[in-house]
């Protein structure tokens, strides 16, 4: 009897560190600095890192663009990707947990050479001619109106050089991103902040054809938590 005692304590132990040792595979974009970044790097990167670690759980990266990593969340190929706002017009494509990684706020930028003649996002209706990259989220306001025209590109630099040579009227950008990009280009004197756009909580978006998906995302909102109340969140989001 002691033996078995000793292999079914053994069994426990070894269940656990299983569960403890557990990885998963989540997509993280590539050109979102710096939220995400080329190498892997990035605030939201670093918020999911700590919050599964939390709970017992490692994470590895498959780093790609955005547009892709959705597609392959949408096809099942893996369980999740990021960073994806929650809007009405995704909810039914991907799952997602209660509670956001982060919330961004976004803006409109305009060149100061030719500035807008509005002052508010819901001026906007003359058929202005809006940078946004392929596939992001920029609120239900803005997926709502169709009196503007929505210029697809494939990064946010490359928004930024077009509003620089007045080929498009303004673009779209999150905050930190704004005072990064515009730092490194050098246009903080060419192009300024115009007004707001919308603010956007930023989710794991879960993949509804991948096994166990739900208990992941009940599993990163229970991590979440862990590290507001500890605050690790906070010093992730102030480090940046």
């Amino acid at each position: 009897r002691l033996i078995q005692g000793l292999f079914f304590m053994l069994l426990i132990m070894a269940a656990g560190s299983v569960w403890a040792a557990e990885t998963i595979v989540l997509g993280a974009e590539n050109d979102w600095v710096p939220y995400s970044n080329q190498d892997g790097t990035g605030m939201a990167n670093e918020i999911v890192l700590a919050a599964y670690k939390a709970v017992g759980i490692n994470v590895k990266f498959n780093v790609g663009p955005y547009n892709r990593l959705l597609k392959m969340v949408r096809d099942g190929e893996i369980l999740g990707a990021f960073n994806i706002p929650k809007e009405k017009s995704n909810e039914k494509e991907y799952l997602f947990g209660k509670t956001p990684i982060f919330s961004a706020q976004s803006a409109y930028y305009q060149n100061v050479e030719h500035p807008l003649s509005v002052t508010s996002k819901e001026g906007l209706k003359n058929g202005e001619k809006i940078g946004v990259v392929f596939d992001y989220g920029y609120g239900d306001f803005f997926s709502g109106n169709d009196r503007i025209v929505k210029m697809e590109v494939r990064s946010d630099q490359l928004n930024l050089r077009k509003l620089a040579k007045g080929r498009i009227d303004a673009t779209i950008l999150y905050d930190k991103t704004a005072r990064k990009l515009l730092k490194e280009e050098g246009l903080s004197d060419k192009i300024v902040k115009a007004f707001d756009s919308e603010s956007g909580d930023i989710h794991v978006a879960f993949s509804k054809r991948f096994p166990n998906a739900q208990q992941y995302a009940d599993k990163l909102d229970e991590g979440l938590a862990v590290i507001k109340a500890s605050g690790i969140l906070k010093q992730i989001t102030d480090s940046y």
